[in-house]
C-alpha cells in the first residue's frame, strides 16, 4: 500500500516537473529573444558611432593632405591597393574609394586594400572634377588654376557635388561640395538604383564589381531601419578654401 502511494506521488512529482520545465523554457526563450534583440540594437548603435567617427577622421585627413600637398587626393580603385589612382596628374575616376594608403589611415581593409566601415563595406569617396580637375591636379590647385587662365576667387571655383534630402533632390541641403564620403550602412549588400540608399538619383554604376554612385547628387536623410541607413560626410568648400589659404596653398 505504501509502495503504491509512493509511485503515485512520484508520478505527480514527475508530471509537475515536466510542466514546470516547459513553462521555464518558454520564459527563458522569451527573455533570450528580448536580450538578443537588445544586443543587436546596441551593436548597430555602436557600429554607427564607430563609422561616423571614422568618417570624421577621413575628412580631417583629407584637409591635412590638401594643406600639405596643395590638392585633394584622387579616389582609390580596387586595383590600386588603397592608394589614389591617377592618370597622369589627374584622377582616373571621380567616384571611387577612400585612398587610405595615401592618407596614412589605419583600420580594417579588404583583399583589394580598400578601407572598410563597421559593416566591412568599403567607404565610397567622391571628389569634384570641376574647374578642369583643378582640385585634384597633382601640380597643385594654384598652378592648375594659373594654367587654366583663371585666378583664385571664391566665385570662380565651382565644386559641383551636392547633398539632397531625397533621391529626387527636391531640397538641396548643401552644394558646391569638393568631397563626399559615404558609408552604405548595414544593408550595403542591397545597394540598388531603386533604393534611396543608393545615395544618388540616376542609378548606380559599378567599378570592378563594387556598386558606386553615378552622378553628382547624394542623399542625407534621417536613419530609418530597412529604409535609409547610409552615413555620409562632406567637405565644405568655404572651410576648404580657408584652410588652403591659411596653409599658403591658395593666394
Amino acid at each position: 500500500m505504501l509502495t503504491i502511494k509512493r509511485v503515485k506521488f512520484q508520478r505527480l512529482i514527475s508530471g509537475f516537473s515536466i510542466m514546470e520545465l516547459a513553462i521555464v523554457m518558454v520564459i527563458i526563450s522569451t527573455l533570450l529573444g528580448g536580450l538578443l534583440v537588445s544586443i543587436a540594437s546596441t551593436q548597430e548603435v555602436n557600429n554607427r558611432i564607430e563609422t561616423q567617427n571614422q568618417l570624421d577622421d577621413i575628412l580631417d585627413a583629407l584637409y591635412g593632405f590638401a594643406q600639405v600637398n596643395g590638392y585633394l587626393p584622387c579616389p582609390a580603385i580596387p586595383t590600386s591597393n588603397g592608394a589614389e589612382a591617377r592618370t597622369g596628374v589627374v584622377c582616373s575616376t571621380m567616384h571611387g574609394f577612400v585612398p587610405s594608403a595615401t592618407l596614412g589611415l589605419s583600420g580594417r581593409i579588404n583583399s583589394d586594400g580598400l578601407f572598410l566601415d563597421s559593416w566591412l563595406s568599403a567607404y565610397r569617396y567622391s571628389v569634384t572634377s570641376a574647374n578642369g580637375n583643378a582640385f585634384t591636379n597633382q601640380l597643385g590647385m594654384s598652378a592648375a588654376l594659373t594654367a587654366l587662365g583663371t585666378g583664385f576667387t571664391m566665385g570662380n571655383l565651382t565644386p559641383d557635388l551636392r547633398l539632397c534630402d531625397a533621391a529626387a533632390c527636391a531640397t538641396i541641403i548643401a552644394d558646391r561640395l569638393p568631397v563626399v564620403i559615404l558609408s552604405l550602412g548595414k544593408d550595403w549588400a542591397e545597394f540598388d538604383a531603386a533604393d534611396v540608399d543608393a545615395s544618388e538619383n540616376s542609378g548606380e554604376a559599378t567599378l570592378d564589381g563594387y556598386d558606386m554612385p553615378a552622378d553628382l547628387d547624394f542623399v542625407d536623410a534621417a536613419y530609418i531601419e530597412d529604409t535609409f541607413d547610409d552615413l555620409i560626410t562632406w567637405m565644405s568648400s568655404s572651410i576648404f578654401f580657408t584652410k588652403m589659404i591659411s596653409a599658403g596653398q591658395l593666394p
